[in-house]
């Protein structure tokens, strides 16, 4: 039986992480330096927001979400500089490696964040971006302005919800796991749809119904998961069905804006 006082506090909750995750989150800019900087920039910055990515100048550091540094040798003093004046501003640093040798010295003493370029391949703008996500403090910030981190931070985001959502499934109670996964189903969605969309008052509709059906689909959940314990385990039926309509929701969310965008 559904306790009605239960499920106002549990609505006030999803409608608090609603509002606490609609904002769109802000970041800095992308500063690329080095060797090739240009070409890069240009490759990062395709489609993006102006001022979004943009190129050397230290005086741009201070208000850097990433730099990206390219070399083309063995970390030179010059690097060296680069990477301590980024430090000092706090911003981390990718290095870009061109043509590396086999006898070079991995410079990971540098930065954990380093990408490697093969000669006559290009830049291999893909893992540049998955490197940008993983240094970034504010990656959905960057997503909404530098479309080619769109996918990179879009998929990390499913994938983190859905583990989220299996472990929160396993470490619950009974009577706990199923507003622990609306609320975390909620908060996967609104995530997502603040990607593509200023929080505003369109978009209010769109996100109460997806956080009406989370709700109704954790009930309908709760039966199912009910019923399979009769014959399954219970840690695995509560995390596969939990992992499997978090992932679910999260794709019905990104085919929404896919031809809402068209």
């Amino acid at each position: 039986m559904i306790d009605l006082k239960s499920l106002i506090v549990e609505a006030r909750q999803l409608a608090k992480a609603i509002e606490d995750e609609a904002a769109p989150e802000r970041s800095g800019h992308i500063v690329v330096s080095g060797m090739l900087c240009e070409q890069l920039a240009r490759e990062l910055g395709a489609g993006a927001e102006p001022g979004s990515v943009v190129i050397d100048g230290a005086s741009r550091l201070a208000a850097a979400e990433v730099l990206v540094h390219v070399m083309a040798a063995e970390p030179s003093v010059a690097d060296e500089a680069v990477v301590r004046a980024a430090d000092r501003e706090g911003v981390p640093v990718v290095l870009v490696q061109l043509w590396p040798q086999e006898e070079w010295t991995p410079p990971f003493v540098l930065t954990p964040f380093v990408v490697e370029c093969r000669a006559g391949q290009g830049f291999p703008v893909e893992e540049i971006a998955v490197r940008i996500a993983d240094a970034a403090e504010h990656p959905r910030g960057l997503a909404r302005r530098v479309p080619v981190l769109h996918d990179v931070v879009t998929n990390r985001l499913v994938t983190t919800a859905t583990l989220r959502s299996a472990l929160a499934a396993l470490a619950a109670r009974k009577s706990g796991a199923r507003p622990m996964l609306a609320l975390e189903q909620v908060r996967t969605l609104t995530r997502l749809r603040s990607l593509e969309h200023d929080a505003g008052p369109d978009e209010l509709p769109v996100v109460a119904a997806a956080a009406a059906g989370a709700l109704a689909l954790s009930f309908l959940l709760r039966e199912v998961a009910r019923r399979a314990r009769e014959t399954l385990p219970a840690p695995v039926v509560d995390a596969t069905l939990a992992a499997g309509t978090t992932w679910a929701l999260a794709q019905a969310v990104r085919r929404l804006d896919r031809l809402t965008g068209e």
